[in-house]
């Protein structure tokens, strides 16, 4: 099996450090271009929601494979759950629609909840064409 053994970083409120580093191991891997682009925001927004929902701390880990990128962002208290992303984009906000955000521009959204946080799992393919 091709791939890496990943990077992990504790969530802080220094976003661009964050999508650097992103940025980085993502290139690295493979990625480029929309998708490249498309990671970093849904990656982006999950970190928000940490930040702003999840009690504030978590971590962020990126590792890769032959044939995909995978970030999960955890968080230490939040209940975030499947359900909660909604099918279509809400109308009704200027804001809460990053779960369905993330939902459109990666080629697999996975939502965890255990005793001790939430864990969101964002998946991109390392060839050009998007699952959708």
């Amino acid at each position: 099996m091709t791939g890496d053994r990943g990077q992990h970083w504790p969530i802080d409120d220094d976003l661009t450090a964050l999508r650097e580093r992103l940025l980085r191991h993502a290139t690295l891997a493979g990625m480029h271009g929309d998708r490249l682009d498309d990671l970093l925001l849904a990656a982006n927004e999950a970190v928000i929601n940490v930040l702003e929902h999840g009690g504030g701390e978590g971590t962020l880990s990126i590792w890769h494979n032959a044939t995909c990128v995978t970030v999960e962002i955890t968080d230490n208290s939040g209940d975030l759950a499947a359900k909660h992303i909604p099918p279509e984009r809400p109308t009704d906000t200027v804001r809460g629609f990053g779960l369905w955000l993330m939902s459109q521009l990666c080629d697999e959204l996975t939502i965890d909840q255990a005793d001790e946080g939430s864990r969101v799992r964002l998946r991109m393919r390392l060839d050009s064409e998007p699952a959708r």
